[in-house]
């Protein structure tokens, strides 16, 4: 089998992967002697499959909107009193999610699966990080923060009599 734009390039097929005790081990492939695949890859590629199907797949609503905020899922853009603000691909994400959730809390174990796929640890600011460049955004442009922090549940869509 050749990949487009290669020359001679082969992909390996693999046939069958069996479990032994904890491990996979792949066998029945020419010139593949003892590869073994360690259960912590299993474990992880089972995490990422089962928060893929906590997803919403469907949509109705193309554009989400709360107040004066909206977002564009279709163009992925975000506007406040009208006017475009321009987002980062995590800033989008956190916004329509806390869109899609709106009246309840979303804690930062929601946004790590299902902005960040998992991929972020627990214990890093970067989900903070993100959610003080998202609020300096909007509040620049709708004079108050839209984004109210529960502390123990988690953030929420929120009014300017709510701070």
């Amino acid at each position: 089998m050749t990949v487009s734009g290669a020359k001679n390039a082969v992909v390996a097929i693999i046939p069958a992967t069996i479990m032994v005790n904890g491990v996979c081990r792949i066998e029945n492939v020419p010139r593949v002697s003892d590869v073994i695949i360690q259960l912590e890859i299993l474990q992880q590629m089972g995490a990422r499959v089962r928060s893929l199907t906590r997803r919403r797949f469907i949509q109705h609503d193309v554009s989400l909107t709360y107040g004066e905020l909206s977002f564009d899922t279709r163009s992925r853009r975000a506007a406040a009193k009208g006017e475009i603000v321009i987002l980062t691909r995590k800033e989008n994400g956190i916004l329509e999610y806390l869109l899609l959730n709106q009246g309840r809390p979303v804690s930062q174990e929601e946004l790590i699966e299902h902005v960040w796929d998992g991929s972020v640890d627990i214990f890093s600011n970067s989900i903070r990080v993100h959610i003080s460049s998202l609020r300096k955004k909007l509040r620049a442009v709708l004079g108050y923060d839209p984004i109210i922090n529960r502390i123990g549940e988690g953030y929420h869509l929120g009014g300017c009599d709510e701070n």
